[in-house]
C-alpha cells in the first residue's frame, strides 16, 4: 500500500518504533536515523549479542540504518536534508532534543511545506505536562489504567502489555496514514501530536462519561479477575489451567443452558441470578459456582469445546512464549522467525493488517546493523559520492558499519 513512501525514522525504544515497523509492514521505505556513536538505546536492552538485542530486531525489521552523530550540527543539517527527500518524519525524542538540533516539526516544515511531521510524546506538545518525561508507566498511571486494575483493596497494577507505547504508536500509524490521504487532496503536510498519555484515555468506555451522567456515583474501581459490572465475565480456573469467559445478557440464556444440560445447577431457575442487576449483586456465588461446574470437566480442551457447542465467548489463557504452539497463530502467521546475523533465529510477533491488496509476505526482513545504509541512503537520497561519505565518516559525523 505505501510502496513510494519515504519515511524518516528518528524514534527509539517502542511507541515510535511500533509506528515505522507498522509503515515498513505495509511497503514504505523506513530510514532509521541512529544517533551515534551506539544508535537506537533499545539496541541494549535484554537479550543482548554483541551490538544488538532481540528487542531491536523485533521492532525494527524491514527498515535501513542510518547512523549519525547528532551532537554536530553538520550531522544535524545532514539529517534535515533526509527530510526533504522523505514524505514523513516520525520522533519520539524527549522536549527540547530536536528543538536544539534544528529538527523540530517547526523548522523542518517551514524548509519543507509538503512534510508530514508526527512526534509522540508521553504527554503531548503543548500543556502545562508538556516537558514531564515519560514512558509506558507513566502513561498507564496518568491514562487512568492503573487505578482500575487490580484486585479489589490491594495496591493498583499495570498492565502487562505496553498499552501506552503501542497505543500511541498505532494512533500515529493509522494519523499518518490519513496525513498523507489528506496530502493527496490538498499538496498540505502537517503537523501529528501524539500523546501516550491520551492514547490510554481514549480507551475508557465506561470510566469518564459513566461518572459524568451519575454525579459521581458510579465509579469503576479495581475488580480482580472479574469484571464487576458484568458478571459472569472474567477469568477461571478450568480443569488445568485458566480460561476467560465473557457472558453478556444475550449470551446468559446459553450459558444456564449449558450448565443445566450437565446436570449441575439450574441458572435460570435461581433468583439470585434472574438479571444483569440480580448476577451483579450476586457475583461472588456466582464465580464460585461456575468455576466448580468448569472444573469437573477432564481436561480445559473438553470445556472450551463444550463452550463452544452452545456458542459462549470463551478463550484460554495463553502464555505468550507459547504461542507459537497454537494452530490458530501458526495459520495466520501472528507468530514468525526472524534471521539475525548476530541473534539467530529470533521468534517476534508477525505483521498483524492483512490485506487483500497484498499477498502474505512468507519471510521475514532482518533488522539492520547499526548504520548498515550509510552509504546506500546518501548516495540515494543526497547523491553524495564515494569522496564524500567517507569524509563524513572520517570526521566521525556518520558511524557504524555502513
Amino acid at each position: 500500500m505505501l510502496e513510494g513512501i519515504r519515511i524518516l525514522d528518528l524514534t527509539q525504544y517502542l511507541s515510535g518504533p511500533t509506528t515505522t515497523l507498522l509503515l515498513a509492514g505495509l511497503g514504505a521505505d523506513v530510514i532509521k536515523v541512529e544517533p551515534g556513536p551506539r544508535g537506537d538505546a533499545s539496541r541494549m536492552l535484554p537479550v543482548t549479542s554483541g551490538a544488538t538485542s532481540s528487542y531491536f530486531v523485533q521492532q525494527n525489521r524491514g527498515k535501513r540504518s542510518v547512523c549519525v552523530d547528532l551532537d554536530r550540527p553538520d550531522g544535524c543539517e545532514l539529517v534535515a536534508e533526509l527530510a526533504g527527500r522523505c514524505d514523513v518524519v516520525v520522533e519520539n525524542f524527549g522536549h527540547g532534543v530536536l528543538e536544539r538540533r534544528g529538527l523540530d516539526h517547526a523548522l523542518l516544515r517551514a524548509r519543507f511545506p509538503r512534510l508530514i511531521y508526527c512526534s509522540i510524546s508521553a504527554f503531548g506538545r503543548t500543556g502545562p505536562l508538556r516537558e514531564r518525561p515519560g514512558f509506558d508507566l507513566i502513561a498507564q498511571a496518568y491514562g487512568g489504567a492503573i487505578a482500575i486494575t487490580g484486585e479489589p483493596g490491594h495496591t493498583p497494577i499495570a498492565s502487562g502489555v505496553p498499552m501506552g507505547d503501542c497505543g500511541a504508536g498505532t494512533l500515529a500509524f493509522g494519523a499518518i496514514g490519513h496525513a498523507l490521504f489528506h496530502r493527496e487532496r490538498t499538496g498540505e503536510g502537517q503537523f501529528l501530536d501524539i500523546s501516550m498519555v491520551e492514547a490510554i484515555f481514549h480507551m475508557h468506555p465506561f470510566a469518564v462519561q459513566g461518572p459524568s451522567v451519575t454525579g459521581g456515583k458510579l465509579r469503576l474501581r479495581p475488580s480482580g479477575r472479574h469484571f464487576g459490572a458484568v458478571p459472569p465475565a472474567g477469568t477461571y480456573k478450568g480443569p488445568e489451567g485458566y480460561l476467560v469467559l465473557q457472558v453478556l445478557d444475550a449470551q446468559w440464556p446459553r450459558l444456564c443452558d449449558a450448565v443445566a444440560a450437565t446436570g449441575h445447577h439450574d441458572l435460570a431457575a435461581d433468583a439470585r441470578f434472574t438479571t444483569s442487576k440480580d448476577r451483579a449483586d450476586h457475583r461472588h456465588e456466582l464465580v464460585d459456582l461456575l468455576e466448580g461446574w468448569m472444573q469437573t470437566f477432564p481436561t480445559d480442551v473438553d470445556l472450551l469445546a463444550y463452550l463452544d457447542r452452545f456458542r459462549l465467548p470463551a478463550a484460554p489463557v495463553i502464555d505468550p512464549a507459547d504461542a507459537h504452539l497454537e494452530p490458530h497463530f501458526r495459520a495466520r502467521r501472528a507468530v514468525v522467525e526472524v534471521e539475525d546475523e548476530t541473534m539467530g533465529t529470533v521468534r517476534v510477533p508477525g505483521f498483524p493488517i492483512h490485506s487483500s491488496a497484498a499477498a502474505e509476505r512468507t519471510v521475514e526482513p532482518p533488522a539492520p546493523r547499526l548504520g548498515e545504509h550509510n552509504r546506500a541512503v546518501l548516495q540515494e537520497l543526497l547523491g553524495y559520492d564515494d569522496g564524500r561519505v567517507d569524509a563524513l565518516v572520517a570526521d566521525g559525523t556518520l558511524r557504524g558499519d555502513g
